[in-house]
């Protein structure tokens, strides 16, 4: 575990890579997302932690999608439209989010940012990130990289990720990839989440430190998404769904299905970059950053509650890792189903305690 203090302070850096962004840091995180943005953030010598990053963004949720021909999902984020405005609006760093259905144009565009000395965020399809060793058929859009320089003789860009098969906190490392290959990752067509060309860029002339009101709000904002979402495969009632369905996981799925559908919620919720718990840990953290910052010791009430969702989320996905390893893997059924009704109850009081600490 990696302690708060070495969460927010700067971590030297060791690269010597002669293309690499002067000053720029490859950090520890957790996300993917709230990971690149920090690195980015740091860059700018704005400091803030990764946990504030995805509260200020309201970015904590929940949603169970079982689209025809896919596995089921189970994610742990919120807010996924509007959390860079969000955030945005909420630090005063003017976040612009672009897409282009041209790889010339933004390869072009990004070249251009990285000659200005500014790294860029990117989304990628994670098969064709090599660094990684991903199966070629492990498609995922929704992975954000920091593109931190670019050695023109060689046509090479330097992406800063975190580091792959870890629960918990990951290494941030830098990695090497042609330019050739970041536009296949970007440009990917496959579903889920397809990347489509997306950037990220960062105008921090006008921002300001991170203020109480804004932080209630954050608060208050994820609270509410998930006490009254609009449809039942969201938020704390979508838990229960997720439950429900669960349960009839053998009924409408072959063994390789099944083995794929209780192997990803281990995935979701432990090493697919949640930082372990379905992203319930650094909830936590942050409730508990929110309470120093606001002055508010019920938020701290609320990061003990989020504590015991996030060791629920953790103790139900961990005997599906071995789900491919099982003749049987529709024996896992029960305990995932009962996991996840526990799960709601836990949730449903947690983010109640959340909400009326801020009020």
């Amino acid at each position: 575990m990696i302690s708060a203090q070495h969460r927010t302070g700067p971590v030297p850096d060791v690269s010597t890579d002669p293309a690499l962004l002067p000053g720029f840091t490859a950090l520890p995180g957790c996300h993917c997302v709230t990971g690149s943005f920090r690195n980015v953030f740091t860059y700018h010598n704005y400091p803030i932690s990764e946990e504030m990053l995805l509260g200020l963004g309201a970015g904590v949720g929940f949603v169970y999608w079982h689209a025809k021909g896919q596995a089921p999902f189970l994610g742990g984020r919120g807010n996924p439209k509007d959390f860079a405005a969000d955030l945005s609006r909420r630090t005063s760093v003017r976040i612009g989010e672009h897409t282009s259905a041209s790889p010339r144009a933004a390869e072009r565009a990004l070249l251009e940012l990285l000659a200005a000395g500014q790294p860029v965020v990117v989304y990628a399809d994670m098969p064709y990130l090599t660094y990684l060793g991903l199966p070629s058929d492990a498609h995922f859009g929704g992975h954000a990289i920091g593109v931190c320089g670019y050695d023109p003789a060689r046509r090479e860009v330097l992406v800063a990720d975190l580091a792959a098969r870890q629960t918990g906190y990951k290494d941030g490392t830098l990695n090497r990839l042609p330019l050739e290959q970041l536009a296949r990752a970007r440009d990917s067509r496959y579903r889920p989440f397809p990347p489509h060309n997306a950037w990220f860029t960062f105008d921090f002339s006008q921002a300001h430190p991170v203020q109480a009101a804004d932080v209630r709000a954050a608060i208050h904002q994820a609270a509410q998404a998930m006490l009254n979402p609009p449809i039942q495969n969201l938020g704390v009632p979508g838990i229960r769904t997720a439950a429900h369905r669960a349960r009839d996981w053998a009924k409408t799925m072959d063994l390789p299905q099944l083995r794929l559908a209780l192997f990803n919620v281990y995935v979701f919720s432990e090493i697919g970059g949640s930082g372990g718990g379905l992203f319930r840990s650094m909830q936590a953290r942050f409730l508990d950053e929110a309470a120093a910052l606001t002055g508010l010791p019920r938020l701290g009430d609320a990061a003990r509650a989020f504590h015991a969702c996030a060791a629920r989320w953790t103790a139900l996905a961990n005997p599906l890792g071995g789900a491919f390893e099982l003749e049987d893997p529709a024996a896992l059924l029960p305990g995932l189903a009962n996991g996840l009704e526990e799960a709601h109850q836990l949730e449903a009081e947690a983010w109640r305690i959340a909400v009326e600490a801020v009020r």
